[in-house]
């Protein structure tokens, strides 16, 4: 009888199972506070990227200066 009860449980347990998940894959569409939390993801991420890229150009170009200097001077 136990046994029968554990098999009947794990038939409805698997049934709710999926049937529950199955859901969230049908609508194929984000939702709307899904997709403005990517869109502010990607705002933080330029707003913290382009700071770091104008940093760089900049070092670069201090690079460089200090290169043709180095340049000029053991000429």
């Amino acid at each position: 009888m136990t046994t029968l009860k554990a098999v009947i449980l794990l038939i409805i347990s698997a049934t709710l199972l999926c049937s529950c998940s199955g859901d969230n894959e049908k609508n194929g569409e984000t939702g709307k506070i899904e997709s403005m939390t990517k869109e502010m993801g990607q705002e933080a991420v330029r707003v913290i990227k382009t700071p770091i890229e104008k940093a760089q150009a900049v070092a670069d170009k201090e690079e460089k200066r200090t290169d043709e200097m180095n340049d000029r001077n053991n000429q």
